[in-house]
């Protein structure tokens, strides 16, 4: 979700909804639109069973320092779609998670996951040979 600003010349912008990453938190629709910041120590987040609408962001934005991040889709093989890792097309079939990698994290590595209800839609990129990985 993005927030509107008006600026001094009455012209409206919309503007990024950035939140940090809370580990262990599960995200609904009310997240939907919203960056989350990856960094830090690692862990677990999960995404709402898919519903139609729903769309967010994760982006690296600092070092992550101890483990793996892992985005975990919330009801089983429902992530499909493809990530650019070090210039090579990863294909997610079926996946249960997505995983930003701490050993191979770049900063402005991202995910973007949308969904129609049925599946996620994942696309992202990674510098690194392995900085984001799906699995299940």
């Amino acid at each position: 979700m993005s927030t509107t600003i008006t600026h001094s010349n009455d012209v409206e912008r919309q503007v990024e909804n950035y939140q940090a990453i809370t580990i262990g938190e599960t995200y609904t629709m009310a997240d939907s639109g919203k960056t989350i910041k990856v960094s830090g120590t690692g862990g677990t987040v999960t995404l709402p069973a898919p519903t139609e609408g729903f769309n967010i962001k994760f982006v690296t934005t600092g070092g992550l320092t101890s483990a793996n991040t892992v985005i975990a889709g919330g009801t089983a093989d429902k992530m499909e779609g493809s990530i650019i890792v070090a210039g090579a097309v990863v294909d997610v079939d079926a996946a249960d998670q997505l995983n930003f990698v701490h050993t191979a994290d770049n900063l402005g590595d991202f995910v973007e996951i949308t969904s129609d209800g049925s599946n996620y839609y994942v696309s992202g990129n990674a510098l690194e040979s392995g900085g984001i990985t799906a699995t299940g």
